[in-house]
């Protein structure tokens, strides 16, 4: 008896500062047991403890942040050195009289620029036109060097508000820069068609719970493009494949391309 009841305080302790990465609001979440003022030392160790939990995140299909940041070692000194700011988020009385404290430290913004992949040289998938003249562009042909196509437009594509891809039912697990491909492995949305300020600033993908959430949202919109994942891919089960189809549809316009450049996309996830 006096085993469980010790093994069940030591996993109510482990409990109370299990850091987590919340994708939904990215940001890394650090808990905290206060007995009074956190000092200067105390918010030190916090910051370093969210680089930890950050490390142990996703970075793409195939790289955890920590596989990343051994290959990029400049980016690894600048993230051990910057100064990460918080914000409380939840706070808890417990009966001994100390306090449960949550920390925010967001990834958005500073975090994010100093680990970004390189962004653009997507290649559009769907019909596809010359930039000057708006003619389609001959199938397997490939433009000269300097040109690039742009979609063929024949006005029957829809105004969208944002991108949506349901990812429910199929294992998803997040990463800080998942991508969406067709089964060839060719990228539909990624860093490949992202801004890549506006990816440091927004992140890869909004993630939502419910389709309600992401049609209220400032993000994504009333009236999105939503799109049915087939399944997930790559070793870390980040990469969203869809079909062909779907693909030529989101490439489907330059109105499409600016959702993509902007980041104007969402996953719905379980």
């Amino acid at each position: 008896m006096r085993f469980a009841l010790v093994l069940f305080l030591v996993l109510c302790f482990a409990a109370a500062y299990a850091d987590t990465l919340d994708y939904a609001h990215q940001a890394v979440v650090v808990m905290s047991i206060e007995s009074g003022p956190v000092n200067v030392q105390g918010t030190a160790d916090l910051a370093k403890r969210a680089i930890e939990v950050l490390k142990t995140a996703s970075y793409d299909r195939d790289w955890t942040v920590a596989a990343y940041l051994s290959s990029h070692p400049l980016a690894e000194r600048k993230l051990e050195r910057i100064n990460l700011d918080s914000r409380r988020a939840g706070t808890k009385f417990l009966s001994d009289g100390a306090i449960s404290e949550e920390y925010d430290y967001p990834l958005v913004g500073a975090v994010l620029s100093l680990i970004l992949p390189p962004t653009g040289g997507g290649r559009l998938l769907g019909r596809t036109a010359c930039p000057v003249c708006g003619q389609p562009w001959p199938e397997g042909k490939e433009p000269p060097p300097g040109v690039t196509l742009v979609p063929y437009e024949d006005g029957s594509v829809p105004e969208y508000s944002g991108i949506l891809i349901d990812a429910r039912g199929l294992g998803f697990r997040p990463a800080l820069f998942p991508r969406a491909v067709v089964e060839s492995g060719d990228v539909v949305i990624g860093p490949e068609f992202a801004s890549a300020e506006r990816l440091a600033q927004a992140g890869a993908f909004a993630y939502f719970r419910d389709r309600s959430e992401a049609l209220t949202s400032e993000r994504i919109g009333a009236s999105p493009l939503v799109v049915r994942a087939l399944r997930v891919s790559g070793n870390n089960q980040c990469d969203l494949v869809v079909s062909q189809y779907e693909a030529a549809r989101i490439h489907g316009s330059k109105a499409n391309l600016d959702l993509l450049l902007k980041c104007r996309v969402g996953l719905l996830v379980d």
